[in-house]
């Protein structure tokens, strides 16, 4: 019995070894045509901005094209669930994002992909941190003093987001939470228009990203109040974070993560891997991002899987307390 057991074993270990000799010559022979790489944001947005970055940096490293494809609309959800479908080959990549990887699905329980369950995850290529903005004459110099008045009057302060469910909103709603405060929500189709609003004095906050918000700070219209993220930003050292100014554990960031259909190769999600990181250590690509107001993360597949899970926990908790729902 003991023989045969290890007669078993020792075949076993056997069949192995082709299988580890071939995975990785397809990871070596990896990319040997065109890779395509879908992006849930229309031309000219900071995230397919950031695709068209590291798809110059990407062929350059591989002498193969890397294809930027724009498959916008339903908050991300087409693209997204487009690729969940594709084959896991390595050739159909997606450039996911917050909305799209950690909120939409709480919205949609349709929407065709799990996070989760129907991507492999290779990398968290960048960030972007947010900021609180009020106009640059508010009485609010502080987040502690826009805080103490929405307790002193409840409701009768708004703030404006990009729209229901956007991460905008659900960043307020996460400080209205922690605070224990009581603000009015105002929905806009983007953010720009909101601007035009908080100049003339009708809006009192809203959360943008630094990108979005430096013409207006620099031109004196407005005032930042505190970062969103858990560290301070290189750009703003003055201005303290939302977990500084009250609320310890406040961290959200807008980020951009590359993932690839469920049952990538993994031998091929490392060398995806590998390579994003030479792109990323580039000095073009990153004047390149520093340019957009973003920072290069690069982080292993592993640990863009368990941020994921993170931010989907994190951002449905605000969803369920806070009993918001998109129409």
């Amino acid at each position: 019995m003991i023989c045969r057991r290890a007669f078993l074993a020792a075949t076993a270990a056997l069949a192995i070894v082709p299988a580890l000799a071939g995975a990785q010559g397809r990871a070596d022979d990896y990319p040997s045509k065109p890779v395509t790489m879908v992006v849930v944001f229309p031309s000219g947005q900071a995230g397919d901005v950031l695709a068209r970055i590291l798809g110059e940096a990407l062929t350059k490293i591989w002498g193969q094209s890397l294809i930027v494809d724009n498959k916008a609309g339903a908050a991300g959800a087409i693209g997204s669930a487009y690729v969940a479908r594709a084959k896991a080959d390595g050739y159909t990549l997606l450039l996911g994002s917050t909305g799209p990887m950690a909120v939409a699905p709480h919205f949609n329980k349709n929407i065709g992909y799990d996070p989760r369950k129907d991507f492999s995850p290779i990398m968290t290529v960048a960030g972007v941190g947010y900021t609180l903005v009020v106009p640059a004459n508010s009485r609010f110099k502080t987040l502690q003093d826009m805080i103490a008045a929405a307790k002193f009057a409840p409701g009768k302060l708004n703030y404006a987001s990009a729209g229901t469910g956007s991460t905008q909103h659900l960043m307020m709603e996460m400080l209205k939470q922690r605070a224990g405060i009581d603000l009015l929500h105002v929905p806009y189709k983007g953010l720009q228009p909101a601007y035009i609003d908080l100049f003339g004095g009708s809006l009192d906050a809203f959360f943008d990203t630094q990108p979005g918000v430096m013409p207006f700070l620099q031109a004196g219209k407005i005032r930042v109040l505190a970062v969103s993220t858990a560290q301070r930003v290189a750009t703003l050292p003055d201005v303290p974070t939302v977990a500084e100014s009250g609320f310890p554990g406040f961290d959200v960031l807008g980020w951009y993560g590359l993932v690839a259909p469920r049952g990538l190769d993994p031998a091929i999600g490392n060398k995806l891997n590998a390579d994003l990181k030479k792109a990323l250590a580039t000095e073009s690509v990153k004047g390149s991002l520093s340019k957009l107001g973003m920072f290069a993360i690069g982080s292993s597949p592993d640990d863009l899987g368990r941020f994921i899970d993170s931010e989907m926990n994190k951002f449905g908790a605000v969803i369920k307390t806070g009993n918001i729902s998109v129409e």
